[in-house]
C-alpha cells in the first residue's frame, strides 16, 4: 500500500510537469509562423535626374561638337573595313569566356581621331571585357569626319563591340 501511495504521488508529479511541457509545447505550436519574405535587396544608386529638354542640334559636346550633324563619321572602306579591323584587333580577355554585346561611345575629332572611348552605360560585359573593348576602338585608325553646316566638326557615336 505504502508502494501505491509512493507511486501515485509520483504519477501525480509527473501528469503535473507532463501537463506544464504539453501546454508549453502547444503554446509554441499554436504561435502563427512568420510569414516568408524576400531578403532586402541591396540599394541602387538614385537615378540621376534628366536634364531639361533642349533642341538636339544645340547640345554642345565638352570637346565643342555637336550631337546632331549632316554626315556622321565614316571609316575609310565603309562598315565592312571597320568591321574586319574590329575583329583583327579585338582581343579577348582571359578568364571566363563570355558572349555578348559591349556598346562603346566615342567622339570622332574633326582632325578623325578617335577619343574619348568609353563604355556606355550600362551596356557591357564585365570590366575585363569592357577594357578589351575600349582599347580596340582607341586603336581605330582615322576615320572621316562628320560634317555639321559644311564644316567638319567633332561627333559622338557609338559603336558595338561583339564578343561572339
Amino acid at each position: 500500500m505504502k508502494l501505491t501511495r509512493c507511486c501515485a504521488v509520483l504519477c501525480c508529479g509527473f501528469l503535473q510537469t507532463a501537463a506544464v511541457a504539453q501546454n508549453s509545447y502547444n503554446w509554441w505550436d499554436a504561435r502563427p509562423s512568420a510569414p516568408v519574405t524576400a531578403p532586402p535587396r541591396p540599394a541602387r544608386n538614385p537615378a540621376a535626374a534628366a536634364p531639361a529638354p533642349v533642341a538636339a542640334d544645340s547640345l554642345p559636346l565638352t570637346s565643342g561638337g555637336y550631337f546632331y550633324v549632316e554626315q556622321v563619321p565614316v571609316f575609310p572602306g565603309g562598315q565592312e573595313a571597320l568591321a574586319k579591323v574590329i575583329r583583327k584587333t579585338l582581343k579577348r580577355p582571359s578568364g571566363p569566356r563570355l558572349h555578348g554585346r559591349v556598346m562603346v561611345n566615342l567622339v570622332v575629332q574633326s582632325s578623325g581621331e578617335v577619343t574619348d572611348a568609353q563604355v556606355a552605360p550600362g551596356y557591357g560585359l564585365n570590366t575585363a571585357y569592357d577594357a578589351a573593348a575600349v582599347e580596340c576602338i582607341r586603336r581605330l585608325p582615322r576615320f572621316e569626319p562628320g560634317k555639321r553646316n559644311g564644316k567638319v566638326a567633332d561627333t559622338a557615336i557609338t559603336l558595338p563591340i561583339v564578343f561572339p
